[in-house]
Parts: structure tokens; sequence; C-alpha cells
């Protein structure tokens, strides 16, 4: 009786036998055949072998996806409770295995002690184990005959080299043998390390995942075995997976410790002795390239409510409801001109002024209690291919191609906010073809997760798709695992409608607050909150002027203030976004260049005295 059947396309026949061999030479008994070509007493002998294997593996590419014969076989050992599949090319899984946890042996090129193959021959031992004991005798000599067939000289010139190496160590034998206990006893671990990390990647795209117990296992095989680099590399990728979870999300010291943790084991996966395929090194190192990213200066701050419509930015106001800016009351009013002197730290020609003086706005309150901003720039073309090219790939086939997309988007916020309205519709088109696809769960799953940290004004965006997409879930075989992220989201949803945007203005000095009043104003009318004009002082300005948007805020929405902001100066404004900055709606800082307004620098016509 075997251990194991293998289910198979005979395209992959190469395949299966490299698998069956690399099987076998760990002691495990292999049933398969190298022509599927049905019919009679085959049928009959295929049948028996399936049903009395404790286990069953299923070769997934883009022949064996279909045939019909495959996914017979593999329909049965799945009912059966034994069948372990394993994709050998990356492709769809067939309705009704997405479900499954499977293993990938991608690109493999039939070495057995590939991480991959050692990782399923440990998935198939457990099984095994779990099957319990079995009436073997019938069977034993054969399968020592085919352990010694496979063996043959490699095993004998092994000896033989292994005899050499002792007699020529001479007096160092003892240590010899001592080094040899030491690799014995690193093979247990890399066996016992190779076991816990078989069981994280069951956990981590389980259906639902099982994060807190992959965390568990992938650590149990880092410290068996620290150079186990795919271990690093899907640890890595959870960290960043965990940067999105929870209501709300993790933010300060959490979040950066979650950040942290992630860079390190990209690095130290790209570090290890083990390699990872090469796939997997250019997205460990794209990702450690994200995360090593600073941002260029710490966020604004300053005192200011979430602004809702229907409200105004001061007390001036005829809107109803309280104030939603409040400029912090210990800041020292702006003296007139005529103030002689210098401020501590004060400088240019904002002499007489301390550094940070705050202008209050009090625009008046919108027409309509719902915001719809109209100025929006879109994404250049090269940015939205980009966007929906991630977007498709968090339903990819290829299981490191959707990790990749989700955590490049988790870890660039304005990416994400681009990929917004592309991720929703490849949702509701996964959701009508292949409902129960793995791939559909964990592409919707990654979707929501983005969604729930968009921006007010990204959401509005994708108001009628959105809504569109939360029915079609409510419908859907993943109603009851979808319900708590879509009623939030439904929530964000109703409260984006009443949310504006805010914009801080920063100016280096007093000539140039007539320039920045009159953008103010081109603010207030598009419907932002402008929580007054900052005079920060000539050392904290940038030489070129700046818009700098805030975390995930709407990149449309950033590229239209950048517009106004080079209108308004006259000259080019280089956009940032502060990748660190969770602001509670979409949030622009404006900064005013130096060099404008500044004697021997730039002079508009509506710069002051």
């Amino acid at each position: 009786m075997p251990d194991l059947f293998i289910s198979y396309a005979r395209e992959d026949r190469d395949t299966a036998l490299a698998l069956a061999q690399a099987l076998q030479r760990r002691g495990i008994d292999v049933w398969w055949d190298r022509e599927l070509t049905g019919g009679g007493d085959f049928a009959a002998e295929i049948e028996h072998n399936l049903r009395v294997a404790p286990v069953a593996i299923v070769l997934w590419s883009a022949a064996s996806v279909r045939s019909d014969f495959v996914r017979d076989e593999s329909g049965r050992a799945r009912d059966m409770g034994k069948l372990v599949p394993v994709r050998i090319s990356p492709v769809e899984l067939p309705l009704g295995f997405g479900t499954l946890h499977t293993l990938d042996l991608l690109d493999w090129d039939g070495d057995p002690d590939d991480e991959a193959c050692l990782a399923l021959v440990n998935q198939v031992r457990q099984r095994l184990e779990k099957a319990g004991p079995r009436d073997v005798h019938a069977d034993a000599s054969a399968r020592q005959a085919t352990l010694a067939q496979l063996a043959g000289e490699d095993t004998l010139g092994r000896r033989r080299r292994r005899r050499r190496l002792v007699w020529g160590l001479g007096a160092a034998g003892a240590a010899a043998a001592v080094g040899l206990g030491l690799v014995g006893w690193q093979r247990l671990n890399r066996a016992e390390a190779l076991g816990h990390l078989g069981q994280a990647l069951e956990d981590h795209f389980a259906s639902p995942p099982r994060l807190e117990s992959a965390q568990s296992q992938y650590h149990s095989a880092i410290e068996l075995d620290a150079g186990l680099a795919t271990a690093h590399y899907f640890l890595a990728h959870l960290y960043a997976q965990l940067m999105l979870r929870g209501s709300p999300p993790p933010s300060g010291e959490l979040l950066e410790a979650l950040r942290a943790d992630a860079r390190q084991h990209f690095q130290q996966a790209l570090d290890t002795a083990d390699r990872l395929d090469g796939a997997q090194r250019v997205i460990a190192r794209n990702q450690l390239a994200l995360l090593s990213q600073t941002d260029t200066a710490a966020a604004v701050t300053r005192s200011v409510e979430v602004a809702e419509a229907g409200t105004t930015a001061g007390t001036g106001g005829a809107g109803p409801g309280p104030a939603p800016v409040r400029i912090d009351d210990t800041l020292p009013p702006r003296p007139p001109a005529s103030v002689g002197g210098t401020a501590p730290g004060g400088t240019g020609s904002g002499a007489g002024v301390p550094d940070r003086v705050v202008e209050p706005l009090r625009p008046p309150a919108p027409p309509t209690a719902v915001i719809a901003l109209r100025q929006r720039v879109p994404a250049p073309a090269a940015v939205a291919q980009a966007a929906h090219s991630r977007s498709e790939a968090l339903f990819s086939a290829d299981r490191d191609a959707r990790l990749a997309a989700s955590t490049s988007l988790t870890l660039d916020p304005a990416s994400a906010a681009e990929a917004l309205p592309s991720a929703v519709a490849q949702a509701r088109r996964a959701l009508r073809s292949a409902p129960q696809a793995e791939t559909t769960r964990q592409g919707l799953t990654a979707t929501l997760a983005l969604l729930e940290r968009a921006s007010p004004s990204s959401l509005r965006e994708v108001q009628a798709p959105l809504q569109s997409l939360l029915g079609e879930l409510a419908a859907s075989p993943l109603a009851s695992a979808t319900a708590d992220a879509s009623a939030r989201l439904a929530d964000a949803l109703a409260r984006s409608a009443q949310r504006r945007p805010v914009a801080y203005l920063q100016i280096a000095r007093e000539s140039q607050r007539p320039i920045a009043q009159a953008l103010a104003k081109r603010l207030i009318a598009a419907g932002y909150v402008t929580p007054g004009i900052e005079l920060i002082g000539e050392a904290r300005a940038p030489a070129k002027p700046s818009l700098r948007a805030q975390g995930a805020s709407d990149p449309d929405l950033a590229r239209w203030c950048q517009r106004a902001l080079e209108e308004a100066v006259g000259a080019p404004a280089e956009l940032a976004v502060l990748r660190r900055a969770q602001p509670a709606t979409d949030t622009f800082e404006i900064w005013f260049d130096k060099a404008l307004c500044a004697p021997g620098g730039r002079s508009l016509p509506a710069c002051g005295a």
C-alpha cells in the first residue's frame, strides 16, 4: 500500500518523476504513472491506489487545470480529506480548490534539497503521521529496493568520501566527530524548522488567515534555523499586512515597530546564506527600498478640528454649528508692520515678526452640506498604468505577486490611493467570475484593508462602485467573512461626504502674505479648510515652493494644490508625500520658498512691502 498518490497531467511527466524520486529518497512510498490514458483495468488500479494512499498530491499547471482526469482524481482526494495541492506553474486554481492551502513548486529544477521541496516533504510527513500506522510489511522489500536503486553509487561514494575525511584528519579525529555531530544536529534543526515554516504558510494563507499563529510559527522556524530565508521573507510580508489590520489600524509607536520588523526581516531574507528565488529577491529589495524611505520633514499639526461641511472656519462665518478651526490661543498675534527690531529667530523681510505667526482665516460656509470637490488633476498615464498593474496583481494567481502588490500598496499610501478605483473594479470582476477562488478572497481582503485606510476624498471618488461592491459582497459566499469590514466601510463612506480637506499655508516672510491670502481664498472657494497662514521664517522655508501631502491624502487633490501653488508663486513646485503621517482627512501643506519676495530674489507684483 503506497504512502502517497500523485495526480498530474502527462505534459508534466518530468516534474512528476523528479518529485516522486525526491519523495522516495526520503523513504516515502509513491504511487504514480507516467501515462494517464484511462480505460478498463488501468482506471480500476488508479482508483484503488487513490483510495488506499493516506496522502494525495495534485500538481496544478496550465495542462492539469484543463484535465478532466486530474480534476476528477483531485476532487475525490479532496472529498476524502487527503489532498495536498501543489502549483508547478502560476495558474488560477479550478473552482472548488481555491480555498485549500496550496504549496508552490514554481520554477523548481528538480533539486531534492530545494527549500520548497523540503517544505513539501515535511508537509507529507505530517499528514502521514496524522494518518497513523499502517500495515506496510508487504511493501517493505520493494521500498528498500527502490531506495537502494535511487541511492546507487552516490551513497557508496558518500561513504568513501566520509572515510577519507576521517582518515585524513588523523589526530583531529575527535574534533571531526564533533563536527559531524554538529552537522547532523543542524540537519535536524533544519528539518524541524521547515516543519514550522510549512505550518506558518498554511496559517498565513488560510481562509480566513491565522496571522497570529503564522507569526509564531515563522519565529519558531527562525529560532531553529536563522538562515531560513523564506521564513524571513514571508514574516516581513506578514508584518506589513499587520500595518493595515485592526479597527482602527495601528498608529504611532506600534506602527513604527511593525515597519521596523518588516524592514529587518526583508534585510535578513536577502542577507542569509539561503537564497530566495529570483522573483522573491527582487520583491524583497523593492519592499526594503520602500521601508527605508524617510519623510522630508515632520507633518504640520496645528490645532484644527476635523472639518465638516456646513460649518465655518472661524467665528465670523454664517454656517451652522461650532467653528471647525481653532487657532492655538498661545500663539502670539501678528504685530503691525511698523514694529521694528528682529524677534528671536526671525529672519529676512519678516523682521520684527516672530518665526511662528498664524493669521486666522474666516471663510464663508460652503453652499451645501455635501462636499463635491471638482478641482482634481488626474494621474499621468505612467502613474495610472502602474497603479492599475498593482491592483491587478492583488488578484494574481501568483502568490508572490499578490504579496508584493499588497505590501507595496501598504507601504506607499499615495500609490494605494491611485490604485483604489482599479482595485474596486478588479474586486467586483473577481467576485462575479470566481467568488469562491482563493485569489478572490485574498484580493478582496487586501482591497478592503486599503479602502479602510483611504482618505475621505479617495472614498468619495469610488463611492458608486464601492457601494455596488458592498452590496455584491453581502450576497456572496464571502458575506460573513467580510461583514465587519463592509460595515466599517459603509460608515466611513457616509462620513466621507461631510469631510472637508485641510490646507496649511506656510510663508517665509511677511511680504509673501498677500499672495498667500489670495491662494487661501481660492482654496476656501474650492471647499478647503485653511487654518490660518503661518509665518515660519526664512530658516525653515524650503529653497523651492513645495506641496506636501500627508499620508493617504487624495493624490488628485494634491496635484491640483500643486498647480494652484505654482500659479500663485510663478514657479514650479515640488510635490512630496509624508508617508508616516496619519491625518483624519485629506491634508496638504503649502510651503512658500525663501526666494519669493526676497531682496534679490523672485519678485511678483503681489509681493507686499
